[in-house]
């Protein structure tokens, strides 16, 4: 099995995530709204043994950074990923899209003959204007977090009736589709690809609806497959593609995606007969107080890293597990360099399936720290990830100049008993309820302290959460599921206290006084 490489690389000050297996001339694959390249694996994998095919994370879906104000068209998502393809140094390319990619590759083609060598497009979405008015904000509503999780039950129903009717809301008869229903399984793979990008998936989406002006399709210069498989609710569009050049040819396909990919396999052999293979160029080396992410190759998988060179010291800076991943947007950097991992099972870094547990973890954060490093190492651990400090410290040494524990988990082997006996349902079920149930636990374990007995004495005197910072720490217990409970139980052993007090280097609390349990962490830097 070719290995499929993930990356990034940075256009315009934006952090693009993208997928690169195989070797040959470039295929260009942009996936539908609202899901992201993970959805090419079967392609990638398919067509590596002749072309580098590319799979990119449209901006603000998967991995990749929203493009900056409210980008509205098209035109503005293909003219960003004509930027990634800039940035990559590919010269000439075959491009495929489904969907919202297919309106964004077909631009692409468009605007660029002399680069393209190939489009095929997977359910042109011929929109009239009529039906972009229609569709509109009906199709899209906000998705907002709400205080009582309401917003993630809406969604598990939402991602399954599309499955029911298009548009979605419209549950007239008319509208049926007789297609196979959203498995459970496929329920929660859809409701993730939401969940990683939130309200930002209307983007792509509303930009999809609102192109109705298909003048494009009439000025293709390049070979072109415009493609309807049954099954496809945009198969009715088929009939609107009139007055096509030559060049362009419409096709219906009733034998589903195996049969459509059976039929590009000769005609891109054709078609790119004579195209040069993609050589890829050295990538720049980032600027100096600059953040870049990266993909490290782990023994815990792919594990995504935000790193900036400075000076002094290097801080390696880690989140708790089972919460969002720290961003550069929450660091003073100041001249320091520093590593912002995404812990392994969180964040970018999710997509390994294998088990968790503190040594992987561990193993994997020490991957991430440059082996050239000649700067004072200090490492700073939130909350529970103060548990892989000491293995970090033992390992590392000398090397490291101060820890920095930020309001860690100090708990007694009953409290932890209790912590993991108390974790939210990894079960999922037909009607979305573990999403609600993960949802619930978030939230109570800032209002109580979550090793305690639910009772008047765990009650914490804060304000409540705010829905968003519930919403992202809920997004990570989901994608972790049942390894939450391996890594909690690794992070929060009894013994930690302990360990952490024997260290041989210099050791700093900071929280307050009300995120302190019983005073523990204060006793701890005493």
């Amino acid at each position: 099995m070719t290995q499929i490489q993930r990356r990034f690389v940075s256009v315009n000050g934006r952090q693009v995530h993208y997928r690169i297996a195989g070797s040959g001339p470039a295929l260009l694959l942009i996936h539908q709204s609202p899901q992201n390249s993970r959805m090419w694996a079967q392609m990638q994998q398919r067509y590596a043994d002749r072309y580098t095919v590319i799979a990119p994370d449209t901006p603000g879906f998967g991995y990749s950074d929203a493009l900056p104000g409210n980008p509205t068209t098209i035109a503005e998502f293909g003219a960003a990923t004509l930027q990634f393809v800039d940035a990559l140094g590919l010269q000439r390319f075959a491009v495929f899209g489904m969907h919202t990619g297919g309106l964004i590759a077909t631009w692409l083609a468009w605007a660029n003959p002399s680069r393209v060598a190939a489009l095929v497009v997977d359910g042109y979405a011929a929109f009239t204007p009529q039906e972009s008015t229609l569709y509109g904000d009906a199709y899209l509503p906000p998705f907002v977090p709400q205080w009582d999780g309401s917003h993630l039950r809406w969604l598990w129903s939402r991602m399954r009736e599309q499955k029911y009717y298009f548009p979605w809301y419209d549950g007239r008869a008319e509208a049926a589709m007789a297609i196979p229903p959203q498995t459970t399984e496929s329920s929660r793979e859809t409701v993730m690809d939401v969940l990683d990008v939130g309200d930002t998936y209307r983007a792509g989406y509303a930009a999809a609806f609102r192109h109705n002006d298909h003048h494009w399709l009439g000025e293709l210069q390049m070979p072109s497959w415009l493609v309807y498989r049954h099954g496809d609710p945009l198969l009715a569009h088929m009939p609107r593609l009139r007055d096509l050049p030559a060049n362009v040819t419409v096709l219906e396909e009733p034998n589903g995606i195996p049969a459509m990919q059976d039929g590009m396999d000769g005609w891109l052999a054709q078609t790119l007969a004579n195209e040069p293979a993609f050589v890829e160029a050295a990538a720049p080396a980032p600027a100096s107080n600059t953040w870049q992410r990266r993909i490290i190759t782990t023994g815990a998988g792919d594990m995504a890293v935000w790193e900036r060179a400075g000076q002094g010291m290097l801080r390696l800076c880690l989140h708790a597990p089972g919460t969002r991943p720290l961003s550069p947007l929450q660091i003073d950097a100041g001249d320091s360099a520093w590593l912002l991992p995404d812990l392994p099972g969180h964040g970018a870094s999710c997509e390994s399936e294998g088990a968790l547990d503190a040594a992987t973890v561990v193993a994997a954060l020490l991957a991430a720290i440059p082996a050239d490093n000649a700067l004072p190492l200090v490492i700073e651990a939130h909350g529970a990830a103060a548990g892989y400090v000491p293995a970090l410290v033992q390992v590392l040494g000398a090397a490291v100049a101060e820890v920095v524990l930020h309001s860690p988990w100090l708990l007694t082997a009953e409290e932890q008993a209790l912590l993991l006996q108390g974790l939210p349902s990894t079960v999922i079920d037909r009607a979305g309820g573990y999403l609600c149930d993960a949802w619930q636990w978030e939230r109570e374990r800032h209002l109580l302290w979550p090793w305690l007995p639910p009772s008047a004495a765990a009650r914490r005197r804060v304000d409540a959460p705010a829905p968003a910072r519930v919403h992202d720490n809920v997004v990570e217990l989901l994608r972790l599921g049942s390894r939450l409970h391996g890594l909690l139980r690794d992070v929060t052993h009894p013994d930690l206290a302990a360990r952490l007090r024997a260290l041989p280097v210099p050791l700093r609390v900071v929280g307050d006084a009300e995120s302190d349990y019983q005073g523990r962490a204060a006793a701890l830097s005493a």
